[in-house]
């Protein structure tokens, strides 16, 4: 019985007990460094010293997502038309819930459709309606997510 194999860096093991490259585990889902600790049977210390060596071992990338506006627009729109300049002013008369433009990254985004679909509700998305969104967007998002929305413009 047990979960997976760590060594004591947090690194998990194959059957052979060599480093799963790129894989790390602690807490529960470990059998412990021995392997051998039943699921749900290791204690807070362990869950707690491994979860604490994996989380400084684990490479992460800093969070600057700060966008460069002098990259390609081809790369936000997926290869479409270049996309019209849009300034403060327009998005600000897209500030309502039927009517939901939002300034992310230096891009404009038409969130009006999605805003219902956003899995933390509306109301964060509704509020930021006709600005600039892109500290709030940042503190919880990464930047990867805005790949599945197809901007409206480049904020100027």
């Amino acid at each position: 019985m047990g979960g997976l194999t760590i060594n004591k860096e947090g690194n998990v093991l194959d059957e052979n007990q060599q480093v799963i490259s790129g894989l790390h585990a602690a807490g529960e889902v470990s059998g412990g460094v021995h392997g051998d600790n039943r699921l749900g049977g290791n204690s807070l210390l362990e869950c707690t010293v491994f979860g604490t060596i994996v989380g400084k071992r684990i490479p992460i990338r800093p969070r600057n997502l700060s966008l460069q506006l002098n990259q390609d627009v081809d790369e936000f729109s997926g290869g479409k038309a270049e996309l019209p300049n849009i300034t403060m002013a327009e998005v600000q008369q897209h500030n309502t819930e039927g009517d939901c433009w939002v300034v992310i990254h230096g891009m404009v985004y038409d969130l009006t459709e999605f805003a219902d679909e956003h899995p933390a509700g509306p109301e964060s998305i509704i509020d930021l309606a006709g600005q600039d969104g892109t500290e709030e967007f940042q503190a919880v998002h990464g930047e990867n997510i805005l790949e599945d929305f197809d901007p409206v413009g480049v904020f100027v």
